[in-house]
C-alpha cells in the first residue's frame, strides 16, 4: 500500500508519498488538474490511498478519487493542528507529514459528503447566503427611512412596488433612486431564493426522513432540509451529547486548577445546523405552547438567551432519537405538541411585488 499525502492549495498542490512503513517514496508539486493525478497514479501503480485536509476545495478532489476508486481521507483541520505541530511549515513538510500520519492511522477524520447529500447542503448554503444579503438591502432600505424621517408603511417588504412608490414621494431624488436601486437589488435576490427553493424541492424523494422531522415544532422546509444535509449519517454521533455538541448548543470548558470557565460562542462545530435549531426554536416558542411554557421556566431563571439555547438544544435532541431510533415525533418534553399542517416557503414578499423580477428568465412563473 502506497500513502499518499497532499497538501491542497486553490492551484496547485504537493503531494508526497510514504510506503507502510513510513518510509519516504517520492514527492511532487503538480497543478490542480486530473490529468497530471492519473499520470502520477499510474507511475506509483499498486493500490493507494490519499489523505487531504478539509480545506474550502477539497470537492473536486474527493470526485476525482472516487471516480478512480481511490480511498481519500479527509482530514479534521484544527484536530490536526493540534497532533502534528512542526516549527518549520511548508508544502513539504505538510504533505509527507500527512502521509505519515495515514500510514500509521492517526489521521482525525472529518465527515466527507458526497453525492446528492453535498448537493442539497451547497443549494442550502447558497440559499442562506442569499437571504442574508438580502437582510442586509432590508437593513440600507431601513436606514433610508430613519435618515429622512419617512413614515414606515405595515409590512413594508409585502408589495416592493408600492414600497418603491412610497419612497419616491417621500424621498429626495438622489436618495430615491438609492431606493429604487435597492429595490431592484431585493428583487433579484428574492428571485434567485425562489429558484433555489425549487431546485431543492426536487430531493424529496431521496431523503425519506424529510417528512417524519417535519412534525417537530418550529421545524419548517427550510430547517428540515438543513438539518438532514448537515447531518449525514446520524450513526456517526454516538450520543445525543455528541450530537448536540456539534450543532454548538452546548458551551465549551476550560476547567483548570480547581477553577471553572465556560466558552460560550464556541466555534466548534457546525453553524448551520445551530442556525437551522436556532430558527425551529424561535418558531416553537411563538406558536406552540408547551414549548413557551418551558422557554419562559428557563428564562426566568437563566435569561432570554439560555433560553433560547436550551429550547433549540431540546429540539435538537429531539431530531436525535427520532432519526437514530427511527421513532415518530411524540411531543415535547412529555406534552403533545401537534404540528401545524401549514409547512409553505416562508416567503417576505407579495408574489405580485416580483412580475419582471428575473428579466433574463421570462418563463418564471409569478407565483412563489
Amino acid at each position: 500500500m502506497t500513502y499518499l499525502g497532499i497538501d491542497l492549495h486553490t492551484r496547485n498542490m504537493t503531494i508526497c508519498a510514504v510506503s507502510s512503513n513510513g518510509k519516504k517514496i517520492g514527492e511532487w508539486k503538480l497543478t490542480n488538474q486530473t490529468d497530471q493525478l492519473d499520470a502520477l497514479i499510474r507511475e506509483i501503480s499498486g493500490p493507494t490511498k490519499a489523505v487531504v485536509e478539509a480545506t474550502s476545495s477539497w470537492y473536486w478532489l474527493a470526485d476525482w478519487a472516487e471516480s478512480r476508486d481511490i480511498e481519500l481521507v479527509l482530514a479534521h483541520a484544527k484536530m490536526l493542528k493540534a497532533i502534528a505541530y512542526a516549527k518549520v511549515k511548508t508544502d513539504s513538510v505538510d504533505a509527507h507529514r500527512l502521509a505519515q500520519l495515514l500510514a500509521a492511522d492517526l489521521i482525525p477524520a472529518a465527515h466527507m459528503v458526497m453525492g446528492t447529500r453535498r448537493e442539497l447542503r451547497e443549494l442550502l448554503r447558497a440559499r442562506l447566503r442569499m437571504v442574508w444579503r438580502r437582510c442586509k438591502v432590508q437593513d440600507s432600505l431601513y436606514n433610508l427611512f430613519f435618515k429622512y424621517n419617512v413614515p414606515i408603511p405595515k409590512y413594508p417588504f409585502r408589495d416592493l412596488n408600492r414600497l418603491e412608490e412610497h419612497l419616491s414621494r417621500h424621498l429626495p431624488p438622489a436618495s430615491s433612486l438609492e431606493a429604487s436601486l435597492q429595490i431592484d437589488q431585493f428583487r433579484l435576490l428574492e428571485a434567485q431564493v425562489y429558484r433555489i427553493e425549487k431546485q431543492i424541492d426536487g430531493f424529496r424523494s431521496e431523503f425519506p426522513n424529510y417528512d417524519r422531522i417535519s412534525q417537530v415544532p418550529g421545524i419548517g422546509k427550510v430547517s428540515s432540509w438543513s438539518i438532514l444535509a448537515e447531518i449525514g449519517d446520524i450513526s456517526r454521533f454516538k450520543s445525543d451529547k455528541n450530537f448536540v455538541s456539534y450543532c454548538r448548543l452546548v458551551p465549551g470548558a476550560a476547567d483548570s486548577g480547581g477553577k471553572r470557565r465556560h466558552k460560550s460562542r464556541n466555534k466548534d462545530g457546525n453553524k448551520y445546523l445551530k442556525v437551522a435549531f436556532s430558527q425551529a426554536a424561535i418558531g416553537a416558542v411563538s406558536f406552540y405552547p408547551p414549548v413557551r411554557q418551558f422557554y419562559n421556566k428557563i428564562r426566568r431563571r437563566s435569561g432570554k438567551h439560555v433560553a433560547w439555547t436550551v429550547v433549540a438544544k431540546e429540539l435538537a435532541r429531539i431530531v436525535y432519537f427520532m432519526l437514530s431510533r427511527n421513532e415518530p415525533y411524540k411531543g415535547f418534553k412529555g406534552k403533545e405538541t401537534p404540528k401545524d399542517t401549514y409547512l409553505n416557503w416562508p416567503h417576505s414578499v407579495s408574489p405580485r411585488s416580483l412580475r419582471g423580477r428575473d428579466r433574463a428568465d421570462p418563463s418564471q412563473p409569478d407565483a412563489i
